[in-house]
């Protein structure tokens, strides 16, 4: 007499088959994640890009910075940027603001970004992480530098 159920080999098989797809969705889920994180990280670099032409627009140079700077660091003074310079976001702008409080979302997760001005404040640099590689704009995976002409995919310094 046939039996109308499952053999047991059968069952494992397509618990396998199922295994193997939860494991695949799990990475796709973490990759997409890191690279979430880095479109993130990029808009916040364009968005200091803009402010920083904001500034030179209105100065004629670049916000000095000699040494590599980390930005949005209430340590060195780099919260947020104003028409005279960065500042603490405890300290009052004289003139007008630009970026209260600078952009950097994933400050938490470890992220910085870390800026030098250059050639008597006429050039910048910006130095970040990306978690995964941008073919599209020719990034790799790591530190990357954003000047006030381009983005670069090797480290400022």
């Amino acid at each position: 007499m046939l039996s109308r159920g499952f053999t047991k080999i059968e069952i494992i098989i397509v618990l396998f088959l199922i295994l193997i797809v939860i494991t695949l969705d799990i990475f796709v889920v973490l990759y997409l994640n890191k690279k979430q994180r880095d479109i993130q990280v990029l808009a916040e670099i364009n968005q200091l890009r803009s402010g920083f032409e904001v500034f030179l627009m209105s100065n004629n140079f670049y916000p000095a910075a000699s040494q590599a700077t980390l930005l949005n660091d209430d340590y060195s003074g780099t919260e947020k940027l104003c028409l005279e310079g960065f500042k603490k976001l405890s300290d009052a702008c004289k003139k007008k603001s630009i970026m209260v409080p600078l952009p950097n979302f994933y400050i938490n997760q470890g992220n910085q970004y870390s800026y030098k001005s250059a050639d008597n404040n006429q050039n910048y640099q910006i130095e970040f992480v990306l978690d995964t590689n941008f073919k599209s704009l020719g990034l790799k995976k790591g530190k990357n530098c954003a000047t006030n002409a381009q983005i670069l995919s090797q480290p400022c310094f």
